[in-house]
Formats: C-alpha cells, sequence, structure tokens
C-alpha cells in the first residue's frame, strides 16, 4: 500500500499522467500539471515562437503544440533530487505526410508535497517536415 502513495506523489508519476492527458487533450491536457509560472513559461515560449515564425516564415513550436495530442511521447530521462527534478520527453509524429520529433525538457518541484511541473523548456527538433509549411527541415 506504500508503493502506490509514494508512486502518486513521484516525478515519475507526474510525468506519466501529464503524457497521457496530452494524448488524450493536447495542451489543455498538461495545464493541470503546472505551476502558474510554468504556464505562463509555456505561453511566452508559443509567443516567442510565433514572432520568430512570423520573421522567419515558419513555426515549427506552436505546430507542436497545437499537435501534442498526435505525438507519440517517450521518458527519455528523469533526474530526481530531494525538492526538483528535470525530465527528458521524446515527441514524435509520423502520419506519412508529417514527420515531426525531438526532445524537451521539464523542470518538476515539489510544492506542498506534490510534485509539479514548474518550467518547461524549448523544443529541440531532430526532424521537421510539415506539408504545406515553409518551415525548413531541422
Amino acid at each position: 500500500m506504500a508503493f502506490g502513495f509514494m508512486k502518486k506523489i513521484s516525478p515519475e508519476y507526474v510525468v506519466e499522467h501529464a503524457i497521457t492527458d496530452m494524448k488524450t487533450s493536447g495542451l489543455e491536457g498538461l495545464k493541470p500539471y503546472l505551476t502558474d509560472r510554468a504556464e505562463k513559461n509555456v505561453e511566452t515560449i508559443i509567443s516567442v515562437s510565433k514572432g520568430v515564425g512570423l520573421l522567419t516564415g515558419g513555426n515549427k513550436v506552436s505546430v507542436l503544440f497545437d499537435r501534442l495530442a498526435e505525438c507519440d511521447w517517450t521518458v527519455v530521462d528523469i533526474l530526481k533530487g530531494s525538492e526538483s527534478a528535470k525530465a527528458v520527453l521524446g515527441f514524435a509524429i509520423n502520419n506519412g505526410t508529417d514527420e515531426i520529433a525531438g526532445t524537451f525538457q521539464l523542470t518538476l518541484i515539489k510544492e506542498e508535497k506534490e510534485w509539479r511541473i514548474d518550467g518547461v523548456d524549448m523544443p529541440q527538433f531532430t526532424k521537421y517536415t510539415v506539408a504545406g509549411t515553409n518551415d525548413p527541415q531541422a
């Protein structure tokens, strides 16, 4: 019984459930796991990427965030301390016409005995081919 309880308050549990909810609801599925700071961080990443997209003619990050529910997700690594953790997630879409792949890092903190995502880094793309866009491949 204690093992099940500990599992619910672990970074691994939060990451696994966030992935499940993103597959169902995209960005909205991720939001319940975010601190206020992380939610603002995600909004900033999306805003900055849209601004860069206007200048370069492409917007990889915005496309990724719009399509979170389509991604196949993997947990690449989790490094856990007593009060914070870092998780690296892999993402991939390959549906015959579009191919998107890469990783991004999450920072988790323990907030009142509960793990929450407190930071989301800019995604790193290893592949990016989307039909109908001007974005160059990564």
